[in-house]
């Protein structure tokens, strides 16, 4: 119970029924201690007791763990599938590419667990063990265009960078107001050279770092070329993101089919389009409204393996722009299946799992302390029988 009043989010139940259903009871339950860098490390060296962890290791829910490991499983046979939604949970914002780790007590654990895709071994900050399995969840964004891999909130806290195809007035705006950094004040570029009146006929890509817009780039259309321009990205940003956008933009450009690439680059940045095969042409470059000299640049590629033409799909070619490999939302408005509860027996539908916050006091009845059976009535037969994490009677799944 000290860990559960310590940090209530450890403890997740699941149920047949909605979860905002008075008449739905537990079924299941997983907890899972979210260990703090010296709870990580102590879970590796031994020192982290799991029958009775102290608290110093483990993190308050406003915290951001280390690592997370599996306490204890309960589930009834035939209701995996409340395993499932509870897993959407680990990968949270606040979990989100965190290491997963547990141990299982048995060889059935052990199958259980590599099902799930838990591997034996595992390794942290140079500490290995060969006691523990480690889970790698899979990475949203793999196998993903260069294009079309933000995903909000993925990358929240890091530097990591992502782009993504401009689809509302407000990533517009994100847009202009990026490049009003970078060229307006930065660059003491006109209003007037870089709101040119072509922002509404081209398609922006943005590009983030973390979960903050911090650069973009637009192109425009001709009938056998793509001229590729306004390559912004925010001052305290600039490092790898200038190279992702006009990564992202050639995919794009090449995904509709285009081989031939144009620009007009300035000097201070000419060398970014080099490293992609753009050639300068001869010349002394031109200038516009300022002293800004503009050099025009050519890249012709190869065609790609996968570009959109007419016989693409009839589903294909009406997708949100950029994403072409996943279903639109044109394609989302049949009504779902009700699908038989086979592992009942019956033909009736039953609504699915729904994972819910347990409340040990309130939901186990007859049980008020679940960790350390302090209620009389908590025998081998109650639900669930729970001491010290682990199941009495029952060939539990984990430590």
């Amino acid at each position: 119970m000290n860990v559960f009043q310590h940090n209530p989010d450890t403890i997740s139940a699941f149920s047949r029924g909605w979860s905002d259903d008075p008449k739905a009871t537990p079924i299941g339950i997983l907890a899972h201690l979210p260990l703090n860098q010296a709870g990580a490390r102590a879970l590796f060296t031994g020192v982290l007791d799991t029958a009775n962890p102290d608290l110093k290791f483990i993190c308050r829910p406003s915290e951001r763990a280390a690592v997370l490991y599996f306490w204890f499983i309960y589930l009834p046979e035939g209701q995996g599938g409340g395993i499932s939604l509870v897993m959407e949970r680990m990968t949270s914002d606040k979990n989100r590419g965190l290491p997963i780790f547990c141990k299982p007590a048995n060889s059935k654990a052990q199958t259980f667990f590599e099902k799930m895709g838990f591997v034996m071994g595992a390794a942290y900050e140079g500490l290995k063990s060969y006691q523990l399995m480690s889970c790698a969840l899979p990475d949203p964004v793999a196998g993903r265009k260069p294009y079309d891999n933000f995903i909000p909130g993925l990358n929240a806290g890091t530097k990591k960078t992502s782009v993504t195809v401009v689809h509302s007035a407000d990533d517009l705006l994100k847009c202009i107001a990026i490049r009003g950094a970078a060229y307006v004040e930065d660059r003491s570029i006109p209003y007037a050279e870089d709101v040119d009146g072509n922002d509404y006929t081209a398609t922006h890509l943005l590009g983030y770092v973390g979960d903050e817009p911090a650069g973009c780039i637009r192109l425009r259309y001709w009938a056998d070329f793509i001229k590729i321009e306004r390559l912004a990205v925010l001052p305290r940003c600039r490092g790898g993101l200038a190279l992702d956008l006009v990564r992202a933009a050639l995919a794009f450009g090449q995904d509709k089919g285009y081989r031939r690439f144009y620009g007009q680059a300035a000097f201070p940045v000419s060398k970014i389009w080099e490293r992609f095969g753009f050639k300068r042409r001869p010349g002394a470059g031109l200038s516009y409204l300022t002293d800004e000299v503009y050099y025009e640049m050519d890249l012709v590629t190869e065609p790609s393996d996968w570009r959109l033409t007419p016989d693409s799909g009839a589903a294909v070619l009406v997708r949100p722009e950029g994403q072409w490999d996943r279903p639109g939302p044109l394609e989302a408005n049949a009504e779902p299946q009700d699908l038989p509860d086979k592992s009942l027996g019956s033909g009736e539908w039953i609504p699915g799992v729904s994972p819910t916050t347990l409340y040990p006091d309130r939901d186990i009845p007859g049980c008020v302390n679940p960790f350390y059976g302090e209620s009389p009535n908590c025998g081998k037969d109650s639900w669930p029988p729970l001491i010290y994490g682990r199941l009495q009677g029952v060939n539990d799944g984990a430590d």
